[in-house]
């Protein structure tokens, strides 16, 4: 099966190029260090040429390059098709597919083009940090393109929207129930080349577990970021209903609730002083809820 490349759109997108993750320098042919050579990116029913480089610097980053005066028919298109990220949005992406050898079809993804209700990252919180995060190398800006991968399904609960990330995670290459150390049989939602996500649907006591990954991971796994999702207040009740009927329904007189963005956020106040590392922390919701 075609592996496909996800882009999450970022503002040096528009500008510049963008940089290849790890585990697709490979399928893209990366050159070798400081190295660079000639591709075509089909778009539309345009085509332009691009330089695909690899940086000479500690990383040998990947970089795909379309900032000349070739590359203005590009840039004017991703202009036109994502004017929503220009205007603020952070979930919009494109995929990257090869026809050839030395040839890649662009295929945008823009936040009007839904066919269905969806999940979106809310709100934000950052602790050593703030959204000049995103701005960086990392997966972090893959988050709310990851998150509007779910489906916003009225009648579901945890154990769908579970389900669902973790889709929508391993579509964008990353990899899950990743152990953070074996002796402690810990292990991470998600990680990608340094970034630790942790999803949490639980109860209001059950979170406080994943900022221990985090400090775990990155005193042991080298995690450089944690990312926290968890709902946002109105999200969470709507799914804390959907729990209490089911419990009703099973015979069952209690639920244990849920965690919520609002008492993350207030809480982070109190807890700021354990992490060394950048913490974000992503409320999701859906604007039917």
């Amino acid at each position: 099966m075609d592996r496909i490349l996800r882009h999450a759109v970022g503002k040096s997108t528009f500008k510049d190029g963008f940089a290849v993750p790890r585990d697709f320098e490979q399928w893209i042919g990366a050159p070798d260090r400081g190295c660079k050579r000639e591709i075509r990116l089909v778009f539309g029913r345009e085509s332009i040429p691009a330089t695909l480089r690899r940086i000479k610097n500690e990383k040998g980053s990947v970089q795909v390059r379309y900032g000349n005066k070739g590359g203005g028919a590009f840039r004017a298109w991703l202009t036109k098709v994502f004017a929503a990220t220009l205007a603020g949005a952070r979930d919009e992406f494109f995929e990257i597919r090869k026809t050839q050898e030395d040839t890649f079809l662009i295929n945008p993804f823009p936040s009007i083009d839904e066919s269905e209700p969806r999940l979106r990252v809310d709100q934000w919180v950052f602790h050593r940090g703030s959204d000049r995060l995103f701005q960086r190398d990392t997966p972090l800006a893959e988050i709310p393109a990851i998150v509007r991968g779910v489906p916003f399904i009225p009648n579901e609960g945890q154990v769908f929207y579970n389900r669902a990330f973790s889709r929508s995670f391993i579509r964008w290459n990353w990899r899950s129930e990743v152990q953070v150390i074996p002796d402690l049989g810990l292990k991470s939602d998600f990680a990608k080349e340094g970034v630790q996500a942790e999803i949490e649907f639980g109860n209001a006591r059950s979170y406080y577990q994943d900022y221990i990954k985090f400090l775990l991971g990155n005193r042991y796994s080298g995690a450089t970021l944690g990312v926290l999702v968890v709902p946002t207040s109105a999200f969470a009740r709507h799914l804390c209903e959907i729990g209490r009927q089911r419990a009703v329904s099973k015979g069952r007189t209690q639920y244990s609730g849920m965690i919520d963005f609002d008492k993350v956020r207030r809480e982070l106040t109190h807890l700021r002083f354990m992490f060394l590392m950048p913490i974000a922390i992503a409320g999701i919701s859906n604007s039917a809820v």
